[in-house]
């Protein structure tokens, strides 16, 4: 028997927070192995993408590797020639009460989603030791009932055993999260709602008006977003009602 009416899954980067790595880590992480391979940081961060994007490609690869940032950077690093001193662990922790932020009505949308019969749990792409010092620096982890990360469950979100047995915990699994792929897409395909909030400047003004689930119905989508979400929110502080309105949907 399920134990909730509801488990709510949360992205975190650019769904609720906003994480230290573009504004502190990268800079300092990319300019280390720049200064020793003589190439401009940029390319260094071109190459660190490429790198990760392969490997999430790659269905043979390790889920856990695949977003392993200081592996990627050491990898990257060994092809030029250099190595790397940085450490992206030790660096979260150093800056993630600076440089991490929370997204506007984050606090406000979870202390009105937290209820008894909901249990909201962080569904994050991001591995626990980059993600947790984040969580506990915002004042954001006393919301949760649970974290997901790669590591707990050895996934992506793409891979249902990622989200291990919280969906049967419940009579609704909602997705909240900002990426059409691992927010829409691979949720849908686990028989999820899905609740999209895909950055502001990609929802037409004339959308604006809309109820969340009727904006889902118009919006436009690419050729290839097969599947589509439950609702489209402008911001977080529209999810607290909209997750309401779903739990009243068996659709």
């Amino acid at each position: 028997m399920p134990h909730y009416q509801s488990v709510i899954f949360i992205d975190l980067d650019g769904t609720l927070i906003i994480n230290p790595f573009e504004s502190a880590i990268w800079p300092r992480l990319t300019q280390e192995i720049a200064d020793q391979a003589s190439i401009p940081a940029q390319e260094v961060y071109r190459l660190i993408e490429a790198e990760y994007r392969a490997r999430q490609q790659d269905e043979a690869f390790d889920p856990i590797q695949s977003m392993d940032w200081d592996d990627i950077a050491s990898v990257v690093a060994s092809r030029l020639g250099v190595s790397v001193s940085a450490n992206c662990v030790e660096l979260v922790h150093h800056y993630a009460s600076t440089h991490a932020s929370t997204l506007e009505y984050a606090h406000e949308a979870l202390s009105a989603l937290t209820a008894p019969h909901r249990a909201l749990v962080v569904a994050t792409k991001g591995l626990a030791r980059y993600q947790q010092p984040v969580l506990d620096a915002l004042n954001l982890t006393p919301y949760f009932t649970a974290v997901i990360t790669p590591d707990t469950h050895n996934g992506l979100k793409k891979h249902r055993r990622f989200f291990g047995d919280w969906p049967q915990q419940a009579i609704h699994a909602i997705m909240v999260g900002d990426l059409y792929d691992d927010d829409v897409r691979y949720p849908t395909q686990h028989g999820f709602k899905t609740i999209w909030k895909p950055p502001l400047a990609r929802i037409p003004d004339d959308l604006h008006s809309l109820q969340p689930m009727e904006r889902a119905r118009s919006y436009s989508y690419q050729p290839d977003q097969i599947a589509r979400p439950t609702a489209i929110i402008l911001s977080l502080h529209e999810l607290p009602q909209t997750v309401a309105l779903l739990e009243q949907t068996d659709a």
